[in-house]
């Protein structure tokens, strides 16, 4: 069944955001039986589909094929703040959808159409049922996301934030969050190299940038209106002070010592 149709695995936050935001339109079809779909192998020879391919391409098209959704964002460029929307597009390409084999994780990964927008890399979904990257078009697969239901939560997250204030973020700033002690996890919205936490006022994302061999560890932070930013604020001056007086913090407990 179609995720718009049958959302109950998702958030709450997220079933919101596809009832505000969603719509299923015409899915891309393959013209032709599926089995007449030619990929390469590691070699670089055209061979027919493997059947877990096959399956996982199958399933792709019938629980999200033609869904679209857009998807808010806000950032701060030389003082000003700007929102814009980003429309994803859950589509496959038919008999031209290209494969490969994932040499380093085993199993295939398939291109789909994902993020509108011009860019080098293409979005991919692995047969583990991971979603991915090839960072410039040729590189190997890099997982993103561990599932589809873990992206869309991811999203309806940023769109969520997009109404609030962006901090911007430095070293100073993304210790200063660790003091907030009342910070809660996403988990559905969380993996490995990609993690929210939340409350009713502050919002930091943590995410790890693309580079293979130096996977910098990157923090974005919001507040939700006055009460989020004397909050963020209170935290930052706290740690401000802290290193005038020549005193350590622990950020794991709040404390401070001498």
């Amino acid at each position: 069944m179609h995720i718009l149709e049958e959302p109950s695995e998702l958030s709450a936050r997220a079933q919101e955001f596809l009832r505000r935001t969603g719509r299923r339109e015409v899915p891309v079809r393959f013209g032709a039986p599926i089995e007449l779909w030619l990929v390469r192998d590691r070699l670089g020879k055209p061979v027919p589909a493997p059947i877990d391919l096959i399956i996982r391409c199958e399933g792709f098209q019938q629980k999200y094929g033609g869904l679209r959704y857009d998807v808010r964002r806000n950032l701060v460029v030389s003082g000003q703040r700007y929102e814009r929307s980003y429309q994803w597009e859950y589509n496959h390409c038919g008999l031209n959808t290209r494969a490969r084999q994932d040499r380093r994780r085993g199993g295939w990964y398939f291109e789909w159409a994902g993020e509108n927008v011009s860019k080098p890399c293409r979005d991919l979904i692995h047969t583990d049922g991971s979603v991915g990257t090839d960072v410039d078009g040729g590189s190997p697969y890099l997982p993103l996301a561990p599932s589809i239901p873990h992206l869309i939560e991811s999203h309806a997250l940023i769109d969520a934030v997009a109404t609030w204030r962006p901090w911007p973020v430095d070293a100073l700033a993304a210790t200063a969050v660790e003091l907030l002690d009342h910070l809660v996890e996403v988990p559905e919205a969380s993996w490995r190299s990609s993690r929210w936490r939340l409350s009713e006022t502050v919002a930091v994302l943590d995410f790890d940038g693309w580079d293979r061999e130096n996977p910098q560890r990157r923090t974005r932070i919001w507040s939700r209106e006055d009460a989020g930013h004397r909050e963020l604020q209170a935290a930052l001056d706290r740690l401000r002070q802290a290193q005038v007086q020549g005193e350590a913090v622990d950020v794991t407990s709040g404390d401070m010592t001498s």
